[in-house]
């Protein structure tokens, strides 16, 4: 695998509480083997200023929100329909009466900026509608989405692990045990998505701490001001972030891949290694890092971790439903067939991996084991969770 010139970011769809979450007390800023890299001085030309830290309004209201809530739920009693209503007020267009917020991929925004613009991530959904659910009364927190790591196959044989949020709205019954997802006829918890493509209820998700949540929010901001140009405010976001969260690994990968791209190696490897530490399984860092040692010169360290992260990527179930695809676009029946039937056998919850066996199955004339495909991904989507 060729790790040279490509950056794994861990792009963390998540958000805040509020603008009010208590800093973490500056760690390692002064002293110790990071204290160079923290003070930003190499980026800014100097240490950074605790002043100019962002501090966003990250999860408030204005009134006309508040207004747009309580008008949008009027006629809604209960919990899950007055989730349901708002989120319906939410995304249905203006012409309609509703606020019309569409999906866009740009920018990490609060909740404010995205009922003026009308356009949201998700994570500046997420962050509009809790604020909004928890003002009307509902108990609703910030859900936390693994997503399964994608793998380029044009781009380097890299991949990208991605984190996504969504809102979910705990409905006050005794004994809960289901997952409801807004358009289907379960009665429990309500899991609301802008984007419901990306949701699986078996996904591994769970509520995000608020301090996590704010770390994730700065990092991911950060990264995009840095992927603008803007690198000192890509710095200083990022610098939040670990000030609110010391043990995310992926935030480091983030921090670390800000002083990669303006050429400072070395330090690039003191955060990575940092992070490294901090989660030894971080396959996004041990990419960076083989990327990275590969600039430096330093082939026996490339090598060691680039042989790492190859040992993960083929075991693991999604690269091979990557390479099953491609097999199966190059007409490689017999070989696509073989990678999806080991795909599912490590990971049986997966709807496109049976999708994909059933049009493998197809194309081989075998329309009884197709149809098993069908029935085992009716099966799926009909699970309670």
């Amino acid at each position: 695998m060729n790790s040279t010139g490509f950056l794994v970011v861990s792009l963390c769809f998540a958000l805040c509480a509020c603008s009010s979450v208590v800093q973490k007390v500056p760690f390692l800023a002064d002293t110790g083997p990071l204290a160079k890299e923290l003070s930003g001085e190499l980026i800014l030309g100097r240490p950074y200023r605790p002043e100019e830290l962002p501090e966003a309004d990250l999860f408030g209201l204005t009134k006309e929100m508040e207004h747009f809530a309580e008008t949008a739920t009027a006629g809604a009693s209960r919990s899950d329909a007055k989730a349901e209503a708002l989120h319906k007020a939410l995304i249905t267009s203006s012409s309609l009466g509703g606020r019309g917020i569409t999906y866009s991929a740009y920018d990490t925004i609060t909740g404010i900026d995205a009922f003026e613009r009308r356009e949201a991530n998700c994570i500046s959904y997420t962050l509009l509608f809790v604020a909004m659910a928890r003002h009307l009364g509902l108990k609703a927190e910030v859900n936390e989405v693994i997503l399964p790591p994608t793998w380029d196959m044009r781009a380097t044989d890299t991949y990208l692990l991605m984190r996504h949020v969504n809102a979910k709205v705990f409905m006050p019954r005794p004994n809960r045990s289901f997952i409801r997802v807004i358009g289907t006829a379960d009665v429990s918890d309500i899991v609301v998505d802008l984007e419901m493509r990306r949701f699986r209820p078996y996904y591994k998700q769970q509520i995000i701490d608020k301090d996590l949540v704010a770390a994730q929010f700065y990092s991911n901001r950060g990264m995009e001001l840095a992927a603008e140009g803007d690198v000192r405010a890509g710095f200083l976001y990022l610098r939040k972030a670990l000030l609110m969260s010391q043990q995310a690994s992926y935030i480091w990968s983030n921090f670390g891949s800000v002083y990669r791209r303006q050429k400072l190696l070395p330090e690039a490897e003191v955060i990575y290694l940092h992070g490294l530490s901090i989660n030894p399984r971080d396959y996004n860092i041990m990419h960076n890092l083989a990327g990275l040692y590969t600039e430096m010169g330093k082939v026996e360290q490339s090598e060691y971790y680039q042989k790492r992260v190859r040992a993960y990527r083929n075991a693991n179930p999604y690269y091979m439903f990557k390479r099953a695809e491609e097999a199966l676009e190059k007409g490689d029946l017999k070989e696509a067939l073989v990678l999806i039937k080991k795909a599912i056998k490590k990971e049986g919850s997966e709807a496109r991996f049976y999708r994909l066996a059933a049009d493998i199955y197809d194309q081989l004339g075998d329309k009884e084991n197709a149809e098993h495909m069908r029935d085992k991904l009716y099966q799926l989507s009909t699970i309670r969770f």
